[in-house]
């Protein structure tokens, strides 16, 4: 049986910075990416993009890894996923293990302005991804995923966030957004899979409007019950959406309450079940304070009553990045067997061309306190 005993011994404590993840060589950015398990041996994966910088200026990053075999204790030198471009930037690494073991890593192809000759054309290309049965030390071929969907055929811009979601039955979700920003129109979507993310030529519309949603993390709460919280980039708080039918319709609940400053990263979403009971862990890092929190909410209530059902007395703090950093974040969380104690992982950028990763690990010492708060 996985369990976070058995994958996780440090998991007793709030952080740990490990110095050994900082990047080594001529490119000194790592940034945006995700952490995940594999539910069937517990081995780790860190995924992530590494370049020379935050975006842009002829900067072609590529997709890399870092591994741990000891529950995240212990993390293996970065290694490149797998082949880039010389005129691509691989953008927006995330995905992750599916329950069969089964490691993801979606992604956007960019052409950043500013390269040498011969000079492209600046702009996103496609959407594509690649899957390995091996902990990602061998890959399949790269796959373009459509990103001209219904209602809006005219998406300039394109990529995928948060952890994909298996929902049993070879089914598979993986949330992305698109975007025409010259038009105001944009859009949140997911790509659907029922053969086991062989394929994914579903495409599901959560929103399409005038509105700058987007970089959002889904969570399956069970019973065909879903929830998306999203960033909006209009004013950088979260928006939050839900669906009662297996992601075929989607409601928009409105905006969370407990957003404290205007500079947030993107939120990440992890189920709970305690005892029968589901609780949401809401993942973010406020950027004005510096710091990373969870705050929790009970399922049934996020679903009936909505974005404000957040608890905002559960908010506790899960890691300090320094004064003088820049837009640290882009956490991501891994709770084996959907229990409260687990690994996650966010972004220390120093400046816009040194970031790396830190390992964090779930804050257990005051889960006591989350669960009265909540009723429990």
């Amino acid at each position: 049986m996985i369990t976070p005993e058995n994958y996780f011994p440090l998991a007793s404590t709030v952080e740990k910075t490990f110095t050994n993840l900082q990047p080594v060589g001529s490119k000194l950015y790592e940034h945006f990416g995700i952490i995940s398990v594999n539910p069937i041996n517990g081995h780790s994966i860190i995924v992530f993009r590494k370049g020379q910088n935050h975006v842009d200026n002829g900067d072609c990053g590529l997709i890399y890894l870092r591994h741990s075999t000891d529950g995240g204790a212990n993390w293996s030198p970065e290694t490149q996923a797998f082949p880039g471009e010389t005129d691509v930037d691989q953008r927006g690494a995330v995905g992750g293990y599916d329950s069969n073991g089964r490691l993801f890593v979606f992604y956007g192809r960019y052409v950043p302005a500013g390269l040498q000759n011969p000079i492209p054309i600046p702009g996103w290309k496609t959407m594509n991804y690649r899957y390995s049965n091996d902990d990602g030390f061998t890959w399949s071929t790269e796959y373009t995923l459509p990103t001209q969907a219904p209602l809006q055929p005219a998406n300039k811009g394109f990529l995928p966030n948060g952890h994909i979601i298996d929902v049993g039955n070879n089914i598979l979700y993986q949330p992305w957004y698109g975007l025409d920003a010259t038009n105001n129109s944009y859009s949140m979507y997911l790509y659907k899979s029922t053969d086991g993310g062989l394929t994914f030529p579903n495409v599901i519309i959560v929103y399409s409007g005038p509105i700058y949603y987007g970089e959002q993390s889904m969570v399956n709460l069970g019973g065909g019950n879903f929830l998306i919280l999203a960033r909006d980039n209009t004013k950088f708080s979260f928006r939050q959406f839900k669906s009662e039918d297996n992601c075929q319709t989607w409601i928009d609940q409105g905006d969370t309450l407990f957003v404290t400053s205007f500079y947030q990263s993107p939120p990440w979403l992890s189920f709970i079940n305690y005892e029968g009971v589901g609780i949401v862990a809401c993942y973010f890092t406020d950027r004005g304070q510096k710091k990373a929190f969870v705050i929790f909410g009970l399922a049934k209530d996020l679903i009936d009553i909505g974005a404000s059902s957040w608890n905002l007395t559960t908010i506790k703090d899960i890691y300090n990045y320094a004064p003088s950093d820049w837009d640290n974040g882009y956490q991501s969380f891994f709770l084996p067997q959907n229990q409260y104690k687990g690994i996650g992982v966010g972004f220390k950028e120093v400046n816009s061309t040194n970031a790396y990763p830190i390992v964090q690990f779930t804050n257990i010492s005051g889960m006591k306190n989350v669960l009265v708060a909540l009723g429990l």
